[in-house]
């Protein structure tokens, strides 16, 4: 198991307060010669591992983000269930302000404004009734990141397939409202 691998499974266990090199390096067998080896810190690596799942995200929601599949809930499941897939190293990114990990939360930062501006563009040219589609996208994204924090941080062993496509499917509901469209045919409800 490489020690990004470890990393993260630790975090499943183990508060990111609590989450020290010399901790990883005891679970792994390795000395913290090994570890420096590698990454300039604890930060370096939590860094490292976030922005792969960062990738994995952009990439499951490229389709709806990119405009070649503009179906709202396909792009949200794919979306969350990268998200639940890595559910406790990205509720220790969210937390990493609390402690020294300052470049992890930059990074955190910037990817939320990163998804905010990507949506925003997808609305704009996608959804043009949409009034102010970068307060809506930043609504939308923050109650995802907000209902993800919660209730998938704990991984994909603490989330039912049913209470994941609940959530999935309440999302869809908020997105469809907030963009006026109709569930399941995805097209401008008339205004009145």
């Amino acid at each position: 198991m490489s020690l990004l691998s470890a990393l993260e499974d630790l975090l499943r266990s183990t508060p990111i307060d609590e989450v020290t090199v010399g901790r990883l390096c005891r679970q792994q067998g390795v000395s913290r010669s090994t570890f420096y080896r590698q990454f300039d810190s604890l930060d370096d690596a939590l860094d490292q591992l976030f922005q792969s799942v960062v990738t994995e995200m952009v990439t499951a929601g490229d389709p709806w983000l990119s405009g070649a599949n503009l179906r709202v809930e396909p792009h949200l499941r794919a979306v969350y269930r990268a998200y639940l897939n890595h559910g406790p190293l990205m509720r220790a990114v969210a937390d990493a302000e609390m402690g020294e990990l300052k470049a992890t939360s930059q990074h955190y930062r910037e990817m939320m404004a990163m998804w905010d501006e990507a949506v925003a563009h997808r609305l704009s040219n996608s959804y043009p009734w949409v009034d102010k589609p970068h307060m809506v996208s930043h609504a939308l994204n923050a109650a995802g990141e907000r209902i993800m924090y919660y209730d998938f941080g704990g991984g994909p062993t603490q989330v039912t397939d049913e209470d994941f496509d609940a959530t999935v499917q309440i999302m869809y509901a908020m997105w469809c409202s907030a963009l006026g469209i109709a569930q399941g045919s995805e097209k401008q409800i008339a205004q009145r």
